[in-house]
């Protein structure tokens, strides 16, 4: 049974994934992220952190896939913490950074775990599969061998 903490957190997170990546809501960034919240993901080493960061990463994929939809499939909270196992899916409809749409659907897998500070999401650290991604929308392509 999760404390009244751990079902703050949760539910948290859950609006994120309903409001902001399903629904692109992303006025509501202001409410759930702490003003210097990081994001520690090896897909995009970069990142420079902070609210407007945010959003403007939601709204990078929001244009490539502006019908996604994001599905929380298993979520857990301990301590100061939720992780989430989630997926993606959407139609690339728009341009991802300098590859233009291609109208193929997408499914993409991940996994992030959410630091919870003062009822406001303070640190994302996350691995979710961009290679895939990658390769659906057929901007790389895998050779035979890689899947033999």
């Amino acid at each position: 049974m999760y404390s009244m903490n751990h079902q703050s957190n949760i539910s948290l997170v859950r609006k994120l994934y309903e409001e902001i990546y399903t629904k692109g809501n992303t006025a509501l960034c202001d409410q759930l992220f702490a003003n210097d919240v990081r994001l520690i993901d090896p897909a995009m080493p970069n990142f420079r952190g902070g609210i407007e960061a945010m959003k403007e990463r939601e709204n990078t994929y929001r244009t490539a896939f502006p019908n996604k939809v994001a599905r929380l499939d298993d979520i857990f909270a301990a301590e100061d913490k939720v992780v989430v196992r989630w997926t993606i899916q959407g139609t690339h409809s728009g341009h991802l950074q300098d590859i233009p749409a291609t109208g193929k659907n997408i499914k993409v897998t991940g996994i992030s775990i959410f630091h919870i500070v003062n009822g406001k999401i303070a640190d994302i650290a996350q691995s979710w599969d961009r290679l895939s991604l990658l390769e659906q929308i057929g901007a790389i392509a895998m050779t035979s061998a890689l899947h033999n």
